[in-house]
């Protein structure tokens, strides 16, 4: 034990004062700590010898942070106290009244008799704060003394790292245990050191979102997180919308979304469990648009098949009308294997943009009653159509409506029916098909040579919609119509698709597209489809060349990708091939279309020579042309349009036009 005279001045924040005499028996109850659990040589120098104290400050830092565990005696039931001397550091007093009293007796809180911590200075020495605490437990039986002793080797260890380390400490209760209660005041202290550290990125706006979130997730979604993992996700879900917010401000008209992908883990009762976290920030363009779980884990199966979300791990916040969402998401694979470094490559090079077009676009119902007279007008349309034994069944289908879950066409069936054939309801019911049947009517329309009879069967089939979503989850009914005329031709034999020859055209049209673009070439489908469906006149969908639409969709790709002069109001390249001259415009103003129409009407053009597409991406809209023409003055002539209509337009120095011919010159 340290002598009292040999020990430096001691300053604490509480001087002793003659009328407070209490005051001093804790100032002296300082000096006592000391004496008792620093070396006994520790402080035998010369105060004057600066040389002497430089040499003692060292020595006296490395022995900190300092924990002790002292006995009285042996005796049972009896007292025992644990010491520790470390540098002021807030919190770490409770850190370490925590550890004493909760986990000196795991499963148990020992009975705590005494507490005291204060702060105090060596002026004599440095210039520091340094904190000394003592915590007295009452050790009750002899099986308690035996595990207390057992356990004080790890106690100390702990101390050590968590009176010395806000993030030490944290790690330590967590992997012990902590209530929601004390998860949360970490949490809280975590998100407040954020605001100190780095007022530039967090204002004190940020406790606003920790509240918000705090309250969005349930004790089970905080249990098993470690409170360093959701201070993460509320800073990076806080700085989203920040940054969201101000990108809004200056083009409130285009999508902004932004996103991140960390490794994670959650600490389960079985164990361990690695995962991956994801958290998206994302504006809203209108009222009735959603993004939610179902759309995030889509898009990472699209990629990384074998993947599933983590019960409980989705959170979306929303605040009232603000049109910002950020969400957050948990996966694992379904296999139990880690992610590799490539696979998390992956989803953070294709996700951001494979997600804006995930968004879905909420429709109200449409209630439209169906129109009887018009289903008898087809009808006799397709009895008139019907006149030999050797015609066979004519097909009318018409879209009806959708529900929650599924889509709703009419049918009307004219067939000649000879004499024993099964009815179109039973056909139906032996062939098992995946179409739900729903009967209307059936009507005799008269006799072929007066003994076969003609028929018109009206009904209804029904067909899940899931498989025709697409990724923006609007509907493909061009695809559900399809399905449907092969499941009818399935169960009854050669139809003709009376209404369906133009869809049938240019479903052709378009598998031929898919055919040229190959595997090898890196495109959106739904990309594609819009391309092809937005083409004007609506004819161009059946006759243009499949080679020239291919070659306008690989230029709006290269577009795309590009950035296609970012920083222009308008840009477009043009190439000329022979027989076709190719054109993409990108333009902010979407009166652009209007412009270049006006203009390229002076060539007076027949409507075969000329296709166009108008497509949307990232809100940014492209038009595209294709001009079908041999004469090199007319294409020219086309080009300089093309240029006059964007000028017409825009005032400011425009780049040059890129016309490439066949063999690479200008027309």
């Amino acid at each position: 034990m340290i002598e009292d005279n040999c020990l430096p001045i001691i300053l604490s924040d509480f001087q002793p004062k003659p009328k407070n005499g209490h005051v001093s028996l804790y100032h002296q109850a300082i000096q006592n700590i000391l004496s008792r659990i620093l070396p006994k040589d520790l402080f035998n120098i010369n105060y004057d010898d600066p040389e002497q104290i430089e040499d003692l400050k060292e020595q006296y830092h490395s022995l900190l942070p300092l924990v002790v565990t002292l006995k009285e005696d042996d005796d049972v039931p009896g007292n025992m106290s644990f010491y520790v001397i470390y540098k002021h550091r807030p919190t770490a007093f409770r850190f370490f009244f925590e550890l004493i009293s909760r986990w000196l007796l795991p499963g148990k809180r020992v009975d705590v008799v005494m507490v005291y911590s204060a702060d105090f200075h060596l002026p004599q020495i440095a210039t520091e704060a340094y904190t000394v605490c003592e915590v007295t437990v009452r050790v009750h039986t002899q099986l308690e003394l035996e595990e207390v002793l057992r356990n004080i080797p790890i106690i100390e260890s702990e101390a050590r790292l968590g009176v010395d380390s806000s993030y030490y400490a944290r790690r330590i209760l967590e992997v012990k245990g902590l209530s929601s209660d004390e998860k949360t005041a970490m949490i809280q202290e975590h998100i407040a050191a954020l605001v100190r550290r780095l007022p530039k990125y967090f204002d004190l706006d940020i406790l606003s979102e920790m509240q918000h979130v705090l309250v969005l997730c349930r004790d089970d979604f905080k249990v098993p997180r470690e409170s360093r993992h959701l201070s993460r996700i509320i800073s990076v879900g806080y700085l989203f919308r920040k940054a969201t917010r101000e990108a809004v401000k200056l083009t409130p008209e285009k999508r902004h979304l932004t996103l991140k992908i960390f490794r994670t883990q959650l600490r389960l009762t079985e164990g361990v469990k690695k995962v991956l976290g994801i958290i998206v920030g994302v504006n809203f363009l209108r009222e009735k648009e959603a993004f939610e779980r179902k759309h995030l884990l889509t898009a990472i199966q699209n990629y990384i098949p074998d993947v599933q979300a983590i019960d409980g791990s989705f959170l979306a916040n929303k605040r009232g009308s603000e049109n910002i969402c950020t969400l957050y998401l948990e996966i694992e694979k379904t296999n139990g294997q880690e992610f590799s470094d490539e696979e998390i490559r992956i989803l953070r090079r294709e996700l951001p943009i494979d997600l804006r077009d995930r968004i879905e676009h909420l429709m109200h119902p449409v209630f439209m009653p169906r129109n009887e007279e018009e289903i008898m007008r087809n009808v006799l349309t397709l009895s008139n159509q019907i006149k030999y034994l050797r015609d066979i069944p004519q097909v009318f289908i018409s879209f009806d409506e959708q529900t929650y879950a599924n889509l709703f066409f009419t049918i009307i069936l004219v067939r000649v029916v000879e004499p024993g054939s099964a009815s179109v309801q039973e056909l139906f019911k032996n062939e098992n098909s995946f179409l739900g049947y729903v009967h209307d009517r059936c009507k005799m329309l008269g006799y072929l040579r007066k003994k076969y009879t003609k028929e018109a069967t009206v009904f209804r089939v029904k067909l899940s919609k899931e498989q025709f979503l697409r990724r923006d989850h609007s509907i493909d009914l061009y695809k559900a119509r399809q399905e449907v005329v092969s499941e009818l031709s399935r169960i009854l034999g050669e139809i003709r698709d009376y209404n369906g020859g133009m869809i049938s055209k240019q479903h052709e049209l378009l598998c031929l597209v898919r055919d040229l673009l190959g595997e090898n070439i890196k495109y959106s489908d739904l990309l594609l489809e819009n391309f092809f469906y937005s083409l004007t006149p609506v004819i161009m969908r059946t006759v243009l060349e499949p080679e020239a639409l291919k070659t306008l969709f690989l230029m709006q790709i290269d577009a795309i990708e590009s950035g296609f002069f970012n920083a222009n109001s308008y840009a477009w390249k043009i190439r000329v091939d022979a027989g076709f001259v190719y054109a993409i415009i990108k333009a902010e103003d979407r009166s652009i279309k209007e412009e270049v129409s006006r203009m390229l009407n002076a060539l007076n053009m027949d409507s075969s020579e000329l296709a166009n597409s108008y497509v949307k991406v990232y809100d940014i809209p492209y038009l595209g042309y294709i001009y079908r023409c041999r004469d090199p003055q007319k294409q020219q002539q086309f080009c300089q349009l093309i240029q006059n209509s964007i000028e017409a337009m825009d005032h400011r120095r425009i780049k040059p036009v890129k016309a490439l011919t066949s063999n690479g010159n200008l027309p």
